[in-house]
């Protein structure tokens, strides 16, 4: 159950931004902590219950997807697929942010281009805020955008544990990707699904780090 909800995560993303890749996620995920701190660099910080893993060897770069098990149990309990609401909400989340993580990465990599950690955060809070409008949307919940907003942005808490580099790296990505999706609102209130919206979260998908950053300027 576990990995047919990351690979319907990824599925879905891959179809919102015509981005497929030849790697499902399920190839790639341990849900076992102990196994992940084992591949983990000695100081990476280890209390978020998701970690893209990554190791360079000189001609690749070996990846793997750590999402809790608890994490996954619960959603298996509560599928947001059938119905997304408070009580999965977050646990929703944090899958969504590790497959986004994986998926924009070997994507890029696919399309040999080079991503930045700022870049890859980015992304997946737009990732979130936009699935998570489409799937309240389509499962015909009253789908206020305000509110989403202020549940992905505003109530947002960042780890007192977190580094200062990466503390402020999570701070700027939580800031550009909610002004890049109030004015994704603004521009397209109530219409997830209409061409006008798909090309630009696409056209969003493909811009590099600096031009997502100005992107997010747009009124």
């Amino acid at each position: 159950m576990a990995t047919m909800l990351l690979d319907a995560i990824q599925h879905g993303l891959a179809l919102l931004y015509e981005a497929p890749i030849a790697h499902s996620v399920s190839d790639f995920l341990v849900t076992d902590a102990a196994v992940a701190r084992a591949l983990e660099a000695p100081d990476a910080a280890r209390n978020n219950a998701e970690r893209l893993l990554l190791r360079q060897t000189d001609d690749s770069l070996d990846i793997t997807l750590f999402v809790d098990a608890d994490i996954l149990d619960k959603l298996g309990e509560h599928d947001p697929y059938q119905s997304l609401r408070a009580d999965n909400l977050n646990d929703f989340l944090i899958a969504l942010e590790g497959v986004s993580h994986f998926h924009y990465l070997v994507w890029n990599a696919q399309h040999h281009r080079q991503v930045t950690q700022l870049e890859m955060e980015l992304q997946a809070e737009v990732d979130k805020f936009v699935t998570a409008m489409m799937l309240l949307d389509e499962q015909g919940h009253d789908t206020d955008a305000g509110a989403v907003h202020d549940t992905l942005f505003n109530a947002v808490r960042f780890d007192s544990d977190l580094d200062a580099e990466c503390g402020q790296r999570y701070r700027e990505a939580n800031h550009y990707a909610a002004k890049y999706c109030r004015g994704l609102s603004r521009r397209h209130p109530a219409h997830h699904r209409a061409p006008s919206f798909l090309n630009e979260v696409r056209r969003f998908y493909r811009l590099a780090q600096n031009d997502k950053i100005r992107a997010s300027d747009q009124r």
